[in-house]
């Protein structure tokens, strides 16, 4: 498995290209802008995309939907049931509070695939088990694949679930810290704690790392 990530933006979300090295397929998780940036490495590389894995509906992690849809026409966009009606309108995801301060609405298309806790993606040889985890938004999902190379660690797509030392916001619309932060304790600190998160925005860390030092869930599991 090889594992690309670029920053789209204004809020450098980490767009992740997941490529199954024997057959090319790829999976993009969360392409949020710069479509054109996204396009032009998979077709130099020849890569054959299958899947858009949304982890949330917000505007900042789906703004190149509509023109990866059109780029790419077979390819499935995938998102949490509970989250398809973001997908569509500005004020569901709200990319309309962008437009306030000079940004643009996003409008992408709807959902070829809705998902659920405990479904699965697969490109290649490679599966991803996919973890709700409300609490940034109401179908928040993290991606999860045990069945790496040369054993290697598992992986962790954690969308903005969990970052480095830190969790989503939970100010907006359909947010709550502490289902939230429920839902990393239950479902993502019972992981082997080798696993590499690639979160939304920041740097990678491991489960082991968040478990230690995130001063968001750890607060909550010292003094709750």
């Amino acid at each position: 498995m090889l594992i690309q990530k670029i920053h789209v933006g204004p809020l450098q979300v980490c767009c992740y290209i997941i490529v199954d090295k024997g057959s090319s397929e790829a999976m993009i998780i969360d392409p949020g802008a710069e479509a054109t940036t996204i396009i032009t490495f998979l077709k130099k590389r020849h890569l054959l995309p299958k899947i858009i894995a949304i982890t949330h509906g917000h505007g900042d992690h789906i703004g190149a939907n509509a023109e990866m849809k059109e780029a790419f026409p077979d390819i499935q966009i995938c998102v949490h049931e509970e989250d398809q009606d973001m997908l569509p309108y500005p004020a569901k995801n709200l990319s309309i509070l962008a437009a306030f301060y000079g940004g643009t609405t996003v409008r992408s298309p709807m959902a070829d695939r809705l998902l659920k806790d405990g479904d699965t993606l697969t490109i290649g040889r490679h599966s991803f088990e996919i973890i709700h985890t409300p609490g940034h938004t109401p179908g928040g999902i993290c991606l999860y694949s045990k069945n790496q190379e040369d054993e290697n660690p598992p992986v962790l797509f954690s969308g903005d679930s969990l970052f480095k030392e830190g969790i989503g916001r939970t100010d907006f619309p359909g947010c709550n810290q502490e289902v939230l932060i429920q839902s990393i304790k239950e479902r993502l600190f019972v992981l082997e704690e080798k696993t590499i998160v690639y979160p939304g925005h920041g740097p990678s860390t491991t489960i082991a790392e968040e478990k230690r030092n995130n001063p968001f869930v750890t607060e909550v599991t010292l003094h709750g």
